[in-house]
């Protein structure tokens, strides 16, 4: 899995509402330096995982959804980045060519799948309103 720029902008996007305060989209993207045309595709995903509110009208802006305090980066990453393996051989029930018809273990699956595990846990352990209030 890589970190992508649409994963950077929403961590960003996140972190400016971390304040609770109701913000505009042009408000997020000016304090976090996130393109308006990315900000509202991210944030429209963010909103449609529950993680952020959108309130529409003159009025409106976004906040951040209730369920913050449990909110982790790999939350974020998973939402972002569908799938979040770093390689396909990780997913259950790949088919891998080259092993297809062995009855051996094969050490790069055995490798990356030891390394997905670790990184799944460490995104996991890290806390988005613990990381923001830093």
């Amino acid at each position: 899995m890589l970190v992508t720029r649409e994963t950077d902008y929403a961590i960003r996007a996140i972190r400016a509402l971390s304040d609770g305060k109701q913000k505009t989209l042009s408000q997020i993207c000016k304090e976090e330096y996130v393109p308006e045309q990315f900000g509202y595709k991210i944030l429209k995903k963010l909103a449609k995982a529950g993680y952020v509110n959108i309130k529409r009208g003159k009025t409106g802006g976004y906040t951040i959804a209730d369920n913050f305090a449990k909110l982790s980066l790999y939350d974020i990453t998973v939402v972002m980045e569908n799938p979040t393996d770093i390689s396909p051989c990780v997913v259950p029930g790949y088919r891998c060519e080259v092993h297809v018809n062995k009855d051996e273990p094969c050490a790069v699956n055995e490798c990356l799948s030891s390394m997905q595990k670790v990184l799944d846990a460490e995104l996991k352990a890290i806390n988005m309103k613990t990381l923001f209030a830093k």
